[in-house]
């Protein structure tokens, strides 16, 4: 039970959830899955393994989009840095294949942050994530998050 609670939460951040998955989905879900807990615990290397060296990221968090593999990376150290904790909560998960190289993942999610001094931000997002199979190699080509709408 605790597994497949941990296999949902960390496919969902992946831009996964609901379905049967076989061929290109499962094989990006079992990559996908570990980017839930790297980003948790502050794991750089590992969250960043999965994106392409031309990847665009764009963050909820920054006012213009991230492009190439070593500007996401510092994107991500800043942010570690600057909020040592960090959980996410996804849900309403969702993921389409085409051609057998194209994978792309939609979600919510909570973004609670928690920075030096102990003060937690949270951030209902939206995401997709594009993942392509680049080389043989499964690779996240696109990556956007924006702040769910707040109502008037």
């Amino acid at each position: 039970m605790k597994r497949s609670i941990v296999a949902l939460l960390a496919l969902t951040i992946g831009g996964f959830g609901g379905g049967v998955w076989a061929g290109p989905a499962e094989e990006v879900a079992q990559i996908a899955a570990p980017r839930l807990q790297a980003l948790q615990d502050g794991n750089l290397d590992a969250y960043m393994a999965a994106f392409a060296d031309n990847a665009v990221f764009q963050s909820a968090l920054s006012a213009f989009r991230v492009e190439g593999k070593e500007a996401i990376r510092a994107h991500f150290t800043e942010l570690f840095g600057i909020y040592p904790k960090r959980r996410v909560l996804p849900r309403q998960s969702t993921t389409r294949v085409y051609n057998d190289d194209l994978v792309i993942t939609n979600s919510y999610s909570v973004l609670y942050l928690t920075n030096q001094q102990g003060q937690v931000v949270t951030y209902p997002l939206r995401s997709s994530v594009v993942w392509a199979k680049i080389g043989g190699r499964w690779q996240i080509v696109d990556q956007h998050g924006s702040r769910l709408p707040v109502a008037p």
